[in-house]
């Protein structure tokens, strides 16, 4: 007490006054804390939920991932094996034809012999049955000869008018027996 008794009155006023405004700043101080206290637990807040709504958006993306992946692979698995068919169906298709070509120049071979040899075989009855061998319905008759004429159309590449007038005559003939 010895110190209040030797300040002035003035000072002591100017001691509460600093006192009145140090209390007020800092007053003002802590509301300005709690409210950005508040602020940053509201900006936390969400923040947390669009972490929770990424976090579940990037685990959908995940499954979608692996679900593509996984019908990627079975796609795949799938194309390998219609390949392999096709790849079957088109040596078995390369293979006909080249018995195909042989047989039809062994024909050739006979014919240009036997033509010069004085025989009248005529070239349709001699290959009856050569172009449709094996076919034994109609529906079979029917595939052999759209085949038959997808290969030999003269519009084609190998394509040879004699073979597809010789195809008809052949098809004409068996549709009837049919």
């Amino acid at each position: 007490m010895d110190i209040a008794q030797n300040i002035s009155v003035e000072d002591m006023a100017s001691i509460r006054l600093w006192l009145l405004q140090e209390s007020q700043r800092l007053e003002y101080a802590r509301r300005s804390f709690e409210r950005e206290k508040s602020e940053f637990d509201e900006k936390k807040r969400e923040f947390e939920n669009e972490k929770i709504i990424i976090m579940e958006s990037v685990k959908e993306q995940a499954r979608r991932t692996e679900l593509e992946a996984k019908t990627l692979a079975t796609e795949k698995i799938l194309f390998k094996q219609k390949l392999e068919i096709l790849e079957g169906g088109f040596r078995s298709l390369c293979k006909e034809r080249e018995d195909f070509e042989t047989e039809k120049e062994k024909y050739r071979a006979r014919y240009t012999t036997s033509g010069s040899s004085g025989t009248t075989m005529s070239i349709s009855s001699s290959r009856s049955g050569v172009f449709f061998n094996g076919v034994d319905n109609l529906l079979a008759l029917k595939k052999r000869y759209r085949d038959l004429l997808k290969i030999f159309h003269p519009d084609n590449m190998d394509g040879d008018n004699e073979t597809v007038q010789i195809i008809n005559r052949e098809y004409a003939m068996l549709r009837d027996q049919f």
